[in-house]
């Protein structure tokens, strides 16, 4: 029996002894684990406080930064209110000035107008006095003390002031002085020239009737002037402009006729090419010379 007791409990005892092993094992891990979630949180609570302690930092100089973007812009506001006031005078002056400046211009345009009308009624008044005939020598033979200007340097005078304008393109002033001139010295040899450009100035201001007349003018009172041979070529230009091309082909073959080698004789040729005619001149001038 007593030997029958010892295997039962040595039976029951068996099963213990793994039991407490693992228990063993299992009460190690945990304390490990313990461990571990000690050091855990001690790690945590460090790096928790540093990030409050930068987080603190921030925050302070966020307060800093925004404080002192508060103070400058009181400042900028404070200097905008100091600088409105003269910025706004130097813009009205600005603008006080620029509305002077063109008054002032506008006021010396309209002074040199009146000065070239002055000076052209100056030289009117000149040529008038010109004409008239000096006083009649005394009884004793003695000469006046003065005279009148020679009306040769008159003439010379509004025929430059004519051309000056008319190169200037102020056709309202040259065409009267043009016109002046022929009047009053149509027997010189600038006449010709101021009969010329005369009907150039109305060519050029699309009076085509008118620039021809004048141009014809030319070809019966100035026939060996200098400035002939264009007025020919104007007037067929004249005429062409018209709408009469048969008469502005007559009038160019007669320019190659009448002159040739001459820069209006190619000016011409070159219309006359242009219109689909013939460059070659007019038949009348080959019989002439046959009959010779």
């Amino acid at each position: 029996m007593p030997q029958r007791f010892l295997l039962i409990f040595l039976l029951a005892a068996l099963p213990a002894f793994p039991v407490a092993k693992e228990i063993l094992q299992l009460q190690r891990d945990v304390a490990q684990l313990q461990d571990q979630v000690s050091r855990l949180e001690k790690s945590l609570g460090v790096q928790l406080g540093v990030m409050q302690q930068l987080l603190s930092q921030s925050l302070d100089a966020s307060a800093r930064l925004s404080n002192s973007l508060s103070a400058l812009e009181r400042t900028v506001q404070g200097q905008e209110k100091v600088l409105a006031a003269p910025v706004a005078g130097v813009n009205a002056k600005v603008d006080s000035l620029a509305e002077r400046f063109q008054a002032l211009r506008e006021a010396v345009d309209e002074m040199n107008t009146k000065l070239r009308r002055l000076e052209t009624q100056v030289v009117d008044i000149k040529n008038i006095v010109s004409t008239v005939p000096p006083p009649a020598a005394p009884a004793g033979g003695t000469t006046p003390s003065s005279t009148p200007p020679a009306p040769q340097v008159q003439a010379e005078t509004l025929y430059r002031n004519a051309m000056r304008d008319y190169t200037a393109g102020n056709y309202n002033l040259a065409g009267p002085q043009f016109d002046q001139y022929i009047k009053l010295f149509g027997n010189t040899d600038l006449a010709a020239d101021a009969q010329y450009y005369l009907g150039d100035i109305l060519y050029q201001s699309r009076e085509y009737e008118k620039a021809v007349d004048a141009f014809d003018q030319v070809l019966e009172r100035y026939t060996e002037g200098k400035q002939t041979p264009n007025a020919q070529y104007k007037k067929g230009l004249a005429l062409f402009k018209l709408g009469k091309r048969d008469k502005a082909a007559q009038e160019f073959r007669g320019v190659i006729s009448k002159f040739p080698g001459t820069p209006a004789a190619a000016q011409a040729a070159e219309a006359l090419r242009g219109m689909g005619l013939s460059a070659r001149p007019s038949a009348a001038p080959a019989k002439k010379s046959r009959r010779k």
